[in-house]
């Protein structure tokens, strides 16, 4: 057997098994049904359940959802067809219909009334009518109730809303970050410790009350369809909602790495059917077959671990099919994403100005500063203030203080900050298209 290579290659050479891995990753949540939600004298049991980190929340746990709805109260139901539904709820009375132990107690409401033939048709007249309204009663109520809730999920430890729109793997990564500068005292210089922090199983709350409006976006597609009053309708609605936002994302990361809207107008309804169907069965395989022909260079080589200005060369001759613009997303500390087009190759000019012509070529020769954009020159342009770039090399970004926290990953690990950014892009972007860098700072 040959000996291994000392050095270990940040990105292996196939991007699609790296895409293929993180599609098969999944991590223990642990669901429960928040206290101000319940209204049952018996609180349902929390549910334990695997995730997987390319799916949404409405998604992965529509059957708990509908579990923990008939411990809550009487919620509308999501969109705007829901809200006229609530009406319907308010000043109905629902009646059970009667057991059949109910019969004898009937009987003997006729003996009271002196056993009169007319007495006795009332009677069966007036339980028969009773029956009949109580079913239609109980069926309007079965259908309305069954129908999917308004609902919004909570990270259980910090009291977080989490965001419906977002990747599961990216509210994670947000949450575990925020988690870590809590406890931050046994996270400092040891991000790559195995037990830094019990984050797992991740507790999550889910909420069919006081939706919170100001933190959320609202799981209204803005259609008024007042016939959507089952459980199917409903939950179609929602997966609408979400695959509407999704498909937007997508189409905004094919602009971005064409510079045109040919390749996102040119994709048929068939391939982005096939496309969704896959993230809601997180199946890779299917995904692969339509994503093979958009994600620019999916097949090319790992550019981040040349050695050399000769393959520097070399590499460069076969990375000709690369994105014009690499879509990124970064995630600060829990805001709205910083959406961030960012070339593949650093702008040179900047370099000449600082350096003469034979230290470009010195530090090209030696791989002190490649000619990619790097992970920690996208970090140092973006937050200047938590990440800087080394002068001596021009390449490695670092935390300006030691005594600062600072905490970033990719896709739940973190990569070298000499990574090229579009080696990671293609190996570690979402299904959308866009590679997303969580970071938390103090």
């Amino acid at each position: 057997m040959s000996s291994a290579n000392p050095k270990k290659s940040p990105i292996p050479a196939s991007n699609t098994s790296i895409q293929n891995a993180n599609w098969s990753g999944s991590f223990p949540i642990l669901l429960s049904l928040a206290p101000s939600s319940l209204s049952s004298p018996t609180p349902p049991r929390p549910i334990h359940k695997m995730i997987s980190r390319v799916t949404y929340l409405h998604l992965a746990l529509h059957e708990e959802v509908m579990h923990f709805s008939g411990y809550a109260p009487v919620v509308v139901l999501a969109g705007a067809a829901g809200r006229l539904l609530a009406k319907g709820f308010s000043g109905m009375v629902v009646e059970e219909p009667p057991d059949d132990d109910d019969g004898p107690i009937a009987e003997s409401g006729e003996g009271e009334s002196g056993g009169t033939k007319d007495g006795s048709d009332a009677a069966a007249s007036e339980k028969e009518s009773s029956t009949e309204i109580s079913d239609s009663h109980s069926k309007q109520s079965n259908s309305k109730q069954a129908a999917y809730p308004e609902c919004w999920f909570e990270d259980e430890e910090s009291g977080t809303p989490l965001r419906w729109h977002l990747f599961v793997g990216v509210l994670y990564d947000l949450m575990k970050g925020s988690s870590a500068m809590i406890d931050r005292s046994s996270w400092k210089g040891a991000f790559n410790e195995p037990t830094q922090h019990n984050f797992l199983p991740w507790r999550i709350r889910v909420h069919f009350t006081s939706y919170p409006t100001d933190r959320l976006l609202p799981l209204d597609d803005g259609l008024d369809n007042t016939n959507n009053n089952n459980d199917d309708e409903s939950h179609i609605r929602i997966t609408t909602l979400v695959r509407r936002l999704f498909r937007n994302s997508l189409k905004q990361a094919l602009f971005m790495q064409y510079a045109s809207a040919k390749v996102a107008m040119s994709i048929n309804k068939h391939s982005h059917g096939k496309i969704w169907d896959a993230v809601m069965q997180s199946n890779y395989g299917s995904y692969h077959e339509v994503n093979v022909g958009l994600q620019s260079g999916i097949k090319a080589p790992s550019i981040s671990t040349t050695q050399s200005s000769a393959t520097f060369k070399a590499v460069k001759e076969e990375q000709r099919d690369v994105p014009q613009l690499i879509p990124v997303r970064i995630m600060l500390n829990g805001m709205p994403a910083i959406q961030k087009p960012t070339k593949h190759e650093k702008d040179s000019s900047k370099d000449s100005v600082r350096k003469r012509p034979t230290e470009l070529l010195e530090n090209l020769g030696t791989c002190q500063a490649s000619p990619y954009t790097t992970l920690g020159d996208v970090l140092a342009d973006c937050i200047p203030t938590h990440f800087a770039v080394d002068p001596s090399t021009g390449n490695c970004a670092t935390a300006v203080s030691d005594e600062t926290f600072v905490y970033y990953c990719v896709q739940g690990i973190q990569p070298s900050m000499k990574c090229a950014m579009v080696d990671l892009w293609r190996a570690l972007s979402h299904p959308d298209h866009f590679l997303y860098i969580i970071v938390v700072t103090e």
